[in-house]
């Protein structure tokens, strides 16, 4: 009898986690297969990962790129590694759809300063072409001419990048220091652990 109780106990906390448990359980005539789901898959961490990135960005982004640098690929100058690049997309002036910013990397776009970022509109025109940029990419809660201020960090400094009505400036290295300040609320893009795509 004192054995039969903590059996009993036993089972029922066995019974309790089995039924606890995030695995799925699939009755299969006789048997009782357990089906694994992949972590990434669970609907508690699809809430902790990024928002992806949609075909029609990336389709927009391969075909602009095909077309800027049509000549140099024709002649086979940009390798494989520099046909890769990283997507962040973010409202950055009063226009209701989202701005694409595509960081390029490898030696073809890289160099001892930075790499090439392009700015693009929503409908995959480019804005304006960033050299010598090291990523990320901060996005200001600031305004200037209606567009957001960017900050760009280039030759080991921050640099304030403003909107002159076209474009923003291509070279943040010859641009105003960026003075941080405690009230700024900032958002970062084209992070070194964003996922590459080809083109």
């Amino acid at each position: 009898m004192k054995t039969f109780f903590p059996i009993i106990g036993m089972l029922g906390s066995l019974l309790f986690f089995s039924c606890n448990s995030s695995e799925n359980q699939v009755k299969n005539s006789d048997t009782l297969v357990t089906v694994h789901q992949p972590k990434e898959l669970r609907k508690d961490s699809v809430g902790n990962q990024k928002e992806m990135v949609s075909e029609h960005t990336l389709n927009l982004i391969k075909l602009g790129l095909g077309k800027m640098f049509k000549d140099d690929l024709s002649k086979n100058l940009i390798d494989e590694q520099s046909r890769k690049f990283k997507v962040f997309e973010y409202n950055i002036n009063e226009e209701p759809k989202k701005e694409i910013f595509v960081g390029l990397t490898g030696p073809y776009f890289c160099g001892s300063g930075g790499c090439t970022v392009l700015l693009l509109n929503p409908e995959g025109e480019l804005v304006t072409k960033f050299t010598v940029t090291e990523s990320p990419l901060l996005i200001a809660d600031t305004f200037t001419m209606g567009w957001r201020d960017l900050i760009l960090h280039s030759q080991g400094k921050d640099h304030l990048m403003k909107f002159n009505g076209k474009t923003y400036p291509s070279n943040p290295s010859v641009q105003p220091d960026y003075a941080p300040t405690s009230s700024q609320n900032l958002i970062k893009g084209l992070g070194t652990t964003d996922q590459s795509y080809s083109w």
